[in-house]
C-alpha cells in the first residue's frame, strides 16, 4: 500500500470511492495523490478514518472531489453508513491485519477490528 490510504471503488452506492486511512496521517490532505489514483474529473468520496479517530462519530467523512479545484470540497461528517460499506471496510481491516497492528489506536480496538466486531 502506498501513501497513507487505500482507495476502493464502490458500485451502486451514494459514493464513488471509499478511502480508508492506513496510518495515523489523514488522507484528507492528499488531494493530488487521490486524484492521480482515481483518475476522474468529479467524484463523491467517503473517508474511513477508523485508524485515526477510532469508531467515534468522526469515523466517516464525505467529500466531493473536483479535479478543477485545488482541494476537496464540501466535507462533512456522515451519520449513517450503508451496511455494504461497513462490510467492505471491515473486510479490509481483517485482510490487512498488519495495517491495524501498526496503527496508533488502542489494542482493544485493534482486537475488535481484527475480530470483525465493529
Amino acid at each position: 500500500m502506498k501513501n497513507n490510504f487505500k482507495i476502493l471503488k464502490l458500485n451502486n452506492e451514494p459514493y464513488d470511492f471509499l478511502i480508508i486511512a492506513t496510518s495515523y496521517e489523514s488522507p484528507l490532505g492528499s488531494f493530488e495523490e487521490i486524484g492521480n489514483e482515481i483518475q476522474v474529473q468529479k467524484a463523491s468520496l467517503l473517508f474511513d478514518l477508523t485508524l485515526i479517530n477510532g469508531v467515534s462519530s468522526n469515523r466517516y467523512i464525505k467529500c466531493e472531489y473536483d479535479a478543477g479545484k485545488s482541494q476537496l470540497q464540501s466535507c462533512a461528517l456522515v451519520d449513517s453508513i450503508d451496511d455494504a460499506i461497513k462490510e467492505l471496510s471491515g473486510r479490509f481491516f481483517m485482510d490487512n491485519e498488519d495495517v491495524v497492528r501498526k496503527s496508533v489506536i488502542p489494542d482493544s480496538l485493534k482486537y475488535l477490528l481484527k475480530s470483525r466486531m465493529v
